[in-house]
């Protein structure tokens, strides 16, 4: 699972105080981290006039993660990495079922890292417009979903520092069917003063066959005296997910997915940071503008806000609780699809979802 840029910032800063190295040489280091959340997550989300009413119930997340080096020369060093984890998220409940995430192997040196397999902790193309995802548990789509092939695990990525603050992601998800093309990403991510940052995306490759996918977008940052804004604003194209409504739902018993839709995204975030507190908040839009297959006009949007409150009670535990609130407009064409049977979800028009977490972080 990937986390928000936020939870991963937490768990890098507990890992490099705490990390337990299993043994360690000269030329070679290979430590284990982990962590455990837990959450009390009450939820009501509408998906094509199906409502999914959760009552309050504790959700966990754990994982642990390996990670290796070995030096080659003075100037390489091989690294590696994967995660063992169970469960599948606040919303969608626990399964218990432990299984392997987040693996690569990668080689890098001072200015650059080249890394295969599912790279996007090492980095992916989409970073440098995530600067707005500041939530710990909610959802973001300012960047109209984030990167769509980055999980799978079959991407090669080059991260490369071209210069003081400047930094350059290329990336390649590969797609086994050969007549889907695979996904090729760039972005360049510039921080100025340690105040203020720009970055810019672009993504481009196939859904399936003939469904076309793009993602290009801006985002921009400020922070001052304890506060942080930013801005996201993002063109997609081959995207049928919408935050808490998904990219699926029911008719019957027949599960469908949502049709791919063209549009635009927007976002903005805010924080403000005091001791050891932190108040946040995020406002997010997809607008629809067409069918990417066959070009017919879309209508509508779906909006996202998250608000949140965090208190770190030590480097590696952090408590916070959030409201999310979602909800589709009257002319909304996104969460409809139909089947290769013909079957067809009735309406994804005038949708609203509300999630209420509690929760904490423990890293170890």
């Amino acid at each position: 699972m990937k986390k928000t840029l936020v939870a991963l910032s937490v768990l890098a800063a507990a890992a490099n105080v705490n990390a337990g190295e299993i043994y360690a040489t000269d030329a070679s280091k290979v430590s284990l981290t982990g962590g455990i959340d837990a959450f009390v997550v009450q939820s009501d989300i509408e998906k094509s006039q199906v409502r999914d009413e959760k009552d309050a119930n504790v959700v966990t997340f754990g994982k642990v993660q390996l990670d290796a080096e070995h030096k080659l020369n003075a100037d390489l060093t091989v690294m590696g990495s994967f995660e063992i984890e169970s469960s599948s998220g606040a919303v969608d409940g626990t399964d218990n079922k432990a299984v392997f995430d987040d693996m690569y192997v990668g080689i890098k040196a001072d200015s650059w890292t080249v890394a295969v397999g599912e790279v996007g902790d090492v980095a992916d193309s989409t970073d440098a417009i995530e600067k707005g995802d500041i939530t710990n548990e909610g959802k973001f789509f300012g960047h109209a979903g984030g990167h769509r092939s980055e999980s799978k695990g079959n991407g090669i990525v080059l991260k490369a520092d071209l210069a003081d603050n400047l930094v350059f992601v290329a990336d390649v998800h590969t797609v086994s069917d050969k007549d889907v093309e695979n996904t090729i990403g760039a972005s360049l991510d510039w921080a100025i003063n340690d105040m203020f940052s720009i970055g810019g995306s672009f993504v481009s490759g196939e859904q399936a066959k003939d469904v076309d996918y793009r993602v290009g977008g801006v985002a921009a940052s400020m922070t001052a005296g304890g506060f942080m804004v930013a801005a996201t604003y993002t063109q997609f194209e081959g995207v049928n997910s919408f935050g808490l409504f998904g990219s699926k739902s029911k008719s019957g018993t027949t599960e469908i997915d949502y049709d791919y839709m063209n549009g635009d995204a927007y976002g903005v975030a805010l924080q403000y940071t005091i001791d050891k507190t932190r108040l946040y908040a995020t406002y997010d839009v997809m607008g629809l503008d067409e069918k990417t297959v066959g070009g017919a006009d879309a209508n509508g949007d779906t909006t996202n806000l998250v608000v949140g409150v965090e208190y770190s009670v030590m480097d590696n535990l952090k408590v916070f609780t959030e409201y999310q609130t979602a909800d589709t407009s009257n002319d909304f064409d996104g969460a409809t699809g139909t089947n290769k049977d013909g079957v067809s979800l009735p309406s994804g028009k005038g949708l609203d979802a509300d999630v209420y977490l509690v929760g904490a972080y423990y890293t170890f």
